[in-house]
């Protein structure tokens, strides 16, 4: 049988190569099947991890993110063992630089307001990548963005605070306890005005679970109102100590004019300083 001139050129890939290099050093790992199946798994792996770059714009950063699919995390699982994808993210455009460029001294606030925009433009890129949902992590957006974990936590909240979006990250989604905590959220997007089914759609959670946050934030802010010393209220609301105070945190930020009483003389005066370790 004739074989066409140009047919070998298309068999000096990465994946026949590794399909010799399988053969040769590897060659207990099976038949020719087995091999064909392993380097075809390899090559996907390459593909996603290494994708094409001819087409990424200055400012592009190509970064491996974890996709939205799958159950609750559970203790001990590593970054590894969730669904990784590959992608290039946008995360200095030239609208950015113009922007930066449009007056010589950048003041600290609207830098930051510059940064926010950028964040936003990053989780959301994510979140609507054909191959995604894509999340990242506050320690993602950190290392893309050249700054600390509990800078980015600060703009995200103002970020999500601004817009009435949820924002996912990696942490919120999968549920690790990652700021801002979703009866956080919650709280925040109620304090704005909406009511549980909108919350309920905006930060994608089940209405129920939406109406026992807000149930809970309403319970401890009457309390707080009337005059009720924060220690007692795990016991009265039957609720633990430690989300008392989560609440009584959002209740001083939410409504400053609302004095907490706290007995303990040790415990800060300052009552967004409650449950804070001192």
């Amino acid at each position: 049988m004739r074989v066409h001139p140009y047919t070998g050129g298309t068999k000096r890939t990465f994946q026949h190569a590794l399909m010799n290099t399988l053969k040769s050093e590897y060659n207990f790992l099976g038949s020719q099947k087995v091999l064909e199946f392993i380097a075809e798994d390899i090559q996907r792996l390459v593909d996603e991890f290494y994708p094409a770059p001819e087409r990424i714009s200055s400012g592009w950063m190509i970064f491996t993110g974890t996709k939205a699919t799958g159950q609750k995390a559970y203790p001990g699982q590593t970054a590894g063992d969730f669904q990784l994808v590959t992608i290039a993210w946008p995360v200095l455009t030239r609208e950015d630089l113009q922007e930066l460029t449009a007056s010589p001294e950048v003041m600290p606030q609207r830098r930051d307001e510059w940064i926010i925009k950028r964040l936003i433009r990053i989780i959301e890129y994510g979140l609507s990548h054909p191959n995604g949902p894509v999340l990242l992590t506050l320690a993602d957006l950190a290392t893309i963005l050249g700054l600390t974990t509990g800078k980015v936590s600060k703009l995200l909240r103002k970020a999500r605070q601004n817009t009435g979006k949820p924002l996912t990250t990696k942490g919120q989604y999968f549920d690790l306890g990652m700021k801002p905590t979703h009866k956080q959220q919650i709280v925040e997007l109620y304090e704005k005005g909406f009511d549980e089914a909108d919350v309920a759609r905006i930060s994608a959670h089940d209405q129920r679970s939406v109406g026992r946050y807000i149930r809970d934030y309403e319970r401890i802010k009457e309390a707080l109102q009337n005059q009720l010393p924060l220690e007692t209220l795990p016991r009265i609301l039957n609720m633990l100590p430690t989300i008392v105070a989560d609440y009584a945190k959002m209740v001083a930020e939410f409504h400053p004019n609302i004095k907490i009483n706290v007995k303990d003389q040790k415990t800060s005066s300052n009552p967004k300083d409650v449950g804070k370790e001192g």
